[in-house]
């Protein structure tokens, strides 16, 4: 009886607050061995292995399970001979110019930050989803991303997090787990 009392007083915290358990995490290896890192075993997974091949543009796009707009994360290496961004710069300038974006998108400070040992490039934005995308009337979600931008010898990583204002703080943290289990491999 002890016990289970033990037990209900250690878990009523979690509970209450409607906090879900962390997802269990797997190891996941990039086609071209240009990455690893641990991602959860729970989440819809998306790897274009043909498409990416030509394009030199490696990686996986991975999708929370149950919710619309899900949360998103994805993990790509671009190679140096991608067709369109050649550079780590014209990519990261593509990412934060707002000039073509959505009315009232904002765009945060572009800061210096490590993962894994190596420099990197990161910043905020907060956006919008439209729900469903190409309704008369669709219902605009407010969605925060963050870029995570990790130059290479040759080519670069982009990591980024995307995920409805509601569910961020959520999805943020496995994107945290995720960023300290990457592991580039150039």
């Amino acid at each position: 009886m002890i016990k289970i009392l033990a037990l209900l007083v250690t878990l009523a915290p979690a509970v209450c607050a409607g906090e879900a358990a962390p997802p269990a995490m797997e190891k996941f290896v990039c086609d071209g061995n240009v990455f690893t890192a641990m991602v959860p075993s729970d989440w819809e997974k998306e790897e274009e292995i043909i498409a990416g091949r030509q394009e030199k543009q490696y990686g996986v796009d991975l999708y929370s399970p149950g919710e619309k707009p899900a949360g998103a994360v994805s993990l790509i290496y671009f190679g140096p001979d991608h067709p369109r961004f050649k550079t780590w710069e014209k990519y990261l300038a593509t990412l934060r110019d707002t000039k073509d974006g959505i009315q009232g998108e904002v765009v945060g400070k572009l800061t210096d930050t490590v993962v894994n040992n190596r420099y990197a490039k990161t910043f905020d934005k907060k956006t919008f989803a439209f729900i469903p995308p190409y309704a008369p009337e669709p219902e605009k979600i407010e969605m925060l991303e963050r870029y995570v931008i990790i130059p290479a010898k040759k080519g670069f990583y982009a990591l980024s997090f995307k995920s409805p204002k509601g569910e961020a703080k959520r999805h943020l943290a496995v994107f945290e787990k995720i960023l300290k289990s990457f592991k580039p491999a150039r």
